[in-house]
């Protein structure tokens, strides 16, 4: 692969696009070409600022990536962190104003995002909970984001605290999980213990669970998605046993879960 299309990522930033899409048909269905060109515009900004994203994570990243990903394009020095640098900012700057052409309001939740993505790399990562909270509001934004170009915000706002609540849990397992291996970031299991982390993270599980029937009562969402978030909200009970038992597997189910999760959201629209 071409060093310059390695360090974006693609795969992540065609994920950020088309769930865009997805997001788009979950609020306004079979209406969706109406808005085609609106939703069109906001996925190529959500890949752009992506790809900005995910070359702020290797520059923040270079020392240890020199040890654990040697080949990447920076610590492999291909590419130089100068380069590196005017490289994320004109991607920022393009999502940026390819966003003005949706309106001037999306261009500014454009902007919160890049401040969130850079502050994350640079300050929220190594505090732990805050680093948690900016990841999770970040992938609750692409709801938000849609809801916003499609004119359906309050239609989203539930799918944004879902979204939210589960990745919160699936954070704190994470951290859990590589509490050894995290000597710079002061994670919560390391402020409170693992035992109090594990009930944090299992409390976020819950509410997940408890406001999944939400959408569908409130006819946001329709029967299809009641069927398809029983099975969702089973993988989340076994992600709550999981944290107790082997909290490796149970992130590795809070992940299938969440993907499930989107899935759900999708059928929900039909």
């Amino acid at each position: 692969m071409n060093k310059w299309l390695k360090i974006t990522r693609p795969v992540n930033g065609f994920m950020g696009f088309f769930s865009i899409y997805i997001v788009g048909f979950i609020a306004v269905n079979v209406h969706i070409a109406r808005f085609l060109l609106p939703i069109s515009l906001g996925a190529i900004s959500v890949f752009l600022v992506t790809a900005g994203g995910n070359i702020i994570n290797d520059i923040s990243d270079l020392e240890t990536d020199r040890s654990n990903h040697p080949d990447r394009p920076l610590p492999s020095g291909t590419i130089s962190k100068k380069a590196a640098y005017y490289m994320a900012i004109s991607f920022f700057i393009a999502g940026f104003i390819v966003s003005l052409f949706v309106s001037l309001f999306i261009s500014s939740i454009v902007v919160l995002a890049e401040v969130l993505l850079v502050s994350y790399e640079f300050k929220t990562k190594k505090m732990g909970l805050p680093g948690n909270i900016t990841i999770s509001l970040l992938i609750g934004m692409i709801f938000l984001y849609g809801g916003f170009i499609t004119d359906t915000l309050s239609k989203m706002i539930l799918l944004f605290f879902l979204a939210f609540f589960s990745n919160m849990s699936r954070e704190i397992m994470k951290d859990i999980e590589d509490i050894n291996g995290d000597i710079d970031r002061n994670t919560l299991p390391k402020r409170i213990g693992i035992p109090r982390a594990r009930i944090v993270s299992g409390s976020f599980i819950i509410i997940t669970i408890v406001v999944s029937f939400l959408p569908y009562y409130f006819h946001i969402l329709s029967v299809y998605y009641l069927y398809a978030v029983l099975l969702d909200d089973i993988l989340f009970a076994l992600t709550l046993i999981y944290l107790y038992k082997n909290v490796s597997k149970g992130q590795q189910i809070s992940k299938v879960a969440m993907i499930w999760g989107m899935a759900c959201f999708l059928l929900g629209g039909f």
